[in-house]
């Protein structure tokens, strides 16, 4: 028998009365909440990071004694990421192990088992301090869907973690487009950022949980003095990726735009830095390259003055906020165009381009209207669930 399946079929004695008697061992923080938060962010990509920080500096302000647990798939990094964001956080991969084991081949146990029963004694004391938890709070993105369907386990293994502590079970801004049929049953609150989500999960439609963070918009300018650019090469196709390339050439020989500075950022370490590499090569000349790291913790300043092309929502999303003009980069899929579709629905004033298609001419971009109502809408979804519940 392979060690490791080993590992995974020894249960441990039950807990003694003396180790659930220690203080240490069973007393949470502050008034006894343990806000657990379940997310997609340490990659690290900045779409998810900035939803993290969103909510965590939220929690920091109207929680701020309360313990708060960010499970993640790499809780290393997301220490680094977001040191400071709360005064009480720890970083975790608890959920994220429970499915890498429960997908093994020789592992007979379900997710829901493995929770609910433990048996894994590599890290049966993390799984026994997520059901603890007070709240658990899965959190916004597009990672419930028919591209990453072993997502869908999260889900499972939430309800089998409040199955045993009796914890508040929520989810907030999520993307279910293409269709991969998640399952929010037991869920006491479900919010949704698109309208094709909210018809597939039956809530009405809410907002990216982005919104949340966002401060008053900033006013359009007339002219633009900076063009900023990010070429997405995962997540889309080599065609659609070239096809990217060619948009942005083509856009840059807009009048408008030839007196403005070029500026490349990261959102994606790597994959995005490929767009660069690529646009460089056929001599689009950037003035400026932005790695992640620079754009994360400096941090980069979205401005009025701003036109951005851009295969990235959350780019798509504060730039637009900060009232920036912009073409969105959109590929044939449902992901991206439900992703952009929704922004553009809501107000934000840019425009969908797809490879292969005439361009529109900067000046029929405009700037946003309607986002500082969407952060004021974010805002009372996040107080009824934690400064009014």
């Amino acid at each position: 028998m392979a060690f490791s399946k080993f590992l995974s079929r020894q249960k441990p004695p039950a807990p003694s009365s003396a180790a659930l008697a220690d203080p240490a061992h069973n007393d949470l923080r502050g008034d006894g909440e343990r806000i657990y938060l379940v997310s997609m962010a340490s990659y690290p990509n900045y779409g998810d990071e900035l939803i993290a920080r969103t909510w965590l500096r939220y929690l920091a302000e109207v929680k701020p004694a309360a313990e708060v647990w960010l499970d993640c798939r790499h809780p290393a990094s997301a220490s680094v990421l977001f040191r400071g964001d709360h005064p009480h956080l720890t970083t975790t991969d608890t959920l994220f192990r429970v499915l890498d084991l429960a997908s093994q081949e020789w592992e007979q146990r379900s997710i829901t088992d493995i929770v609910t029963d433990l048996g894994s004694p590599l890290f049966d004391l993390q799984i026994a301090e997520m059901n603890r938890a007070t709240t658990l709070h899965l959190l916004g993105g597009g990672f419930l869907n028919s591209q990453w369907p072993q997502n869908l386990g999260l889900l499972e293994g939430m309800r089998a973690s409040v199955a045993v502590s009796g914890a508040r079970l929520i989810a907030t801004g999520q993307g279910l487009m293409p269709d991969a049929g998640a399952n929010f049953a037991n869920f006491e609150h479900v919010s949704v950022r698109d309208r094709e989500s909210s018809e597939l999960a039956s809530v009405d439609q809410s907002l990216d949980d982005a919104f949340l963070g966002l401060t008053r918009a900033g006013t359009p300018l007339g002219d633009v003095n900076e063009v900023v650019v990010c070429v997405q090469s995962d997540a889309v196709d080599e065609k659609s990726f070239e096809g990217f390339l060619d948009t942005v050439e083509s856009a840059l020989e807009d009048p408008a735009l030839a007196h403005a500075r070029l500026t490349y950022v990261e959102a994606l370490p790597g994959a995005d830095y490929r767009g660069y590499e690529a646009l460089s090569r056929r001599g689009v000349n950037f003035g400026r390259f932005v790695p992640f790291s620079e754009f994360w913790t400096e941090p980069f300043r979205f401005a009025p003055g701003q036109f951005w092309i851009t295969s990235r929502f959350h780019h798509h999303l504060v730039a637009a906020s900060r009232g920036a003009r912009g073409f969105a980069l959109v590929d044939s899929g449902e992901y991206y165009a439900t992703k952009h579709g929704s922004l553009i629905e809501l107000g934000s004033g840019w425009l969908p381009v797809h490879p292969g298609e005439a361009l529109p001419a900067v000046a029929d971009t405009h700037g946003q209207h309607g986002f500082d109502e969407a952060h004021s809408q974010k805002r009372r979804e996040a107080d009824a669930l934690y400064r009014n519940s």
